[in-house]
């Protein structure tokens, strides 16, 4: 917990990261993956591999942005940065191990971003009807990559929405983050890329005992790959159950 402290309060991030709890995110992602990195490694191994497999049949190679960049762990950067002119790392939140790596390369470009376009609206508490269709930062890229972001960008959100709204109109505005999302990813020129969950599970003694789609209703087409990330084995959330997602992956989304 003491590493956590320290690391969040000497990260540097806007007052809207730091007041939202996408820096407390960001901080409590990189500890938990140094406690489950056993579990982790499959799904890291995996997403790695499909991002270069999607770059690999990009026709392109002047550019392409991550988006959800994270800590990188995700992300295969030496390669990108060898096969790509220009590499543009898309994050709300940029931690300092993360500027020294892409600090290597000439060709890394680091964007701090809120990719909803929302942040500012969920401090002042004055949000729109609908969530806004966001202008992707660097969205004109021959490939652009939406890095195990889709399913998790209304969670921090959900948790400013008015205290009045009724569950099924929470529900509702959160899942049309989740479309304005892929609506701005279909307006983007280039390849897209996306690795996304679908759906989490509970188990106990490897028994499903409760599902939950991360999509809400929205219905994405036949993925290429699917995998599972054993995101939270027990005692990490649960004493007795684990947190699994499922995940589906996809190389030229929108047919391109």
């Amino acid at each position: 917990m003491l590493r956590e402290w320290f690391t969040h309060r000497s990260t540097p991030a806007s007052e809207e990261a730091r007041r939202l709890g996408y820096l407390k995110e960001c901080v409590a992602i990189q500890a938990r993956h140094r406690r489950c990195a056993l579990a982790w490694r499959d799904h890291l191994e995996r997403s790695r591999r499909f991002v270069l497999w999607a770059a690999a049949n990009t026709p392109g190679q002047d550019k392409v942005t991550v988006l959800g960049s994270g800590g990188l762990l995700d992300v295969p950067l030496d390669d990108l940065a060898d096969d790509f002119a220009e590499v543009v790392l898309v994050d709300i939140v940029q931690p300092p191990a993360v500027k020294k790596w892409a600090g290597q390369y000439e060709n890394v470009r680091l964007v701090e971003a809120d990719v909803t376009e929302m942040a500012e609206d969920l401090l002042s508490g004055e949000l729109p009807e609908r969530p806004p269709t966001p202008s992707l930062p660097d969205g004109d890229a021959d490939l652009v990559v939406s890095l195990n972001l889709l399913g998790q960008l209304p969670l921090i959100p959900a948790k400013h929405l008015p205290k009045g709204w009724s569950r099924d109109r929470r529900a509702t505005y959160c899942a049309e983050i989740q479309r304005q999302h892929l609506r701005a990813l279909q307006a983007a020129p280039g390849r897209i890329c996306l690795i996304t969950e679908t759906k989490r599970e509970w188990l106990e003694d490897e028994t499903v005992n409760e599902t939950e789609p991360a999509l809400a209703d929205i219905k994405l087409p036949e993925p290429d790959e699917t995998w599972i990330w054993e995101l939270a084995p027990a005692p990490e959330i649960e004493k007795h159950q684990d947190l699994r997602l499922q995940i589906a992956a996809y190389a030229g989304l929108f047919g391109r």
